[in-house]
């Protein structure tokens, strides 16, 4: 388990209460489930949050934080963005990175009881490397900013992205998608196995939010072509998952699977 007086040490002039903060607001699977380096990393992302909130005009003209970094073992670099959650986050920002011309390797997202999103991906440029590119970079960053803030609908742009991809050939199966609510708990689950395609990601985020669920967490990964997605939902009314619904949902999503 990560120490907290470690990660104290790795990130001086946050204050003690702020770093008590984030250990609480969070569940035990973000810390099993992230490096120590990046637990040290989103509190001053989210430190950066709150300077950012308390000198802008208006909430509505917040831009979320953004690092970019290369992953240290793979060719591929890494995404980590902060920012508030809002219905649409997950799907914009993969769009953003779709329109953007970067292909999605895999995703974590995790979301703070006060609603703080953490999110973080694995991504690559369309030589399957990482991406050195600064414009798009920028264009990403440009990209979510008119998403989130101006509404801009991503698909157009991300269908003209496609064709630079030549995709990895998948094992040749019918998508999976199995749909069941938690026990205890006023969530559901979601897993998907598919064929990976770009702007997949944006496609299934996309039509879960239509359908009124919110993501709390999200787990994605693509290996050899194959998308393997976990996606733990809760109804954006915050009343329990209901089971008609959910169903609709997985109906959906093996449309576009």
């Amino acid at each position: 388990m990560i120490d907290q007086q470690t990660i104290a040490r790795t990130v001086p002039g946050i204050s003690a209460d702020e770093i008590t903060a984030h250990f609480n607001q969070l569940p035990e699977r973000y810390f099993t489930q992230t490096e120590e380096s990046d637990v040290a990393l989103h509190i001053g992302m989210v430190n950066r949050l709150f300077h950012n909130i308390s000198n802008a005009e208006s909430l509505g003209t917040l831009r979320p934080v953004i690092e970019w970094h290369d992953h240290p073992a793979n060719p591929c670099s890494v995404v980590h963005i902060v920012t508030w959650d809002r219905a649409g986050l997950f799907f914009t920002l993969a769009g953003g990175l779709s329109v953007a011309g970067l292909n999605i390797l895999s995703a974590r997202i995790s979301t703070r009881n006060d609603h703080i999103a953490i999110d973080r991906f694995e991504v690559a440029g369309p030589d399957r490397k990482p991406v050195r590119d600064k414009p798009a970079k920028e264009l990403f960053a440009r990209t979510v900013e008119e998403a989130l803030m101006g509404g801009r609908d991503l698909s157009d742009a991300i269908r003209s992205q496609a064709g630079r991809f030549t995709a990895t050939p998948a094992p040749a199966i019918t998508a999976c998608i199995e749909a069941y609510l938690e026990i205890s708990s006023p969530r559901a689950i979601i897993e998907i196995q598919a064929a990976d395609r770009f702007g997949l990601l944006y496609r299934v985020g996309r039509l879960i939010a239509e359908h009124g669920f919110n993501l709390s967490a999200a787990r994605v990964d693509t290996e050899r072509g194959l998308a393997i997605d976990r996606f733990h939902l809760e109804s954006a009314d915050k009343q329990p998952v209901d089971a008609r619904r959910l169903a609709h949902l997985r109906d959906a999503l093996h449309a576009v699977a």
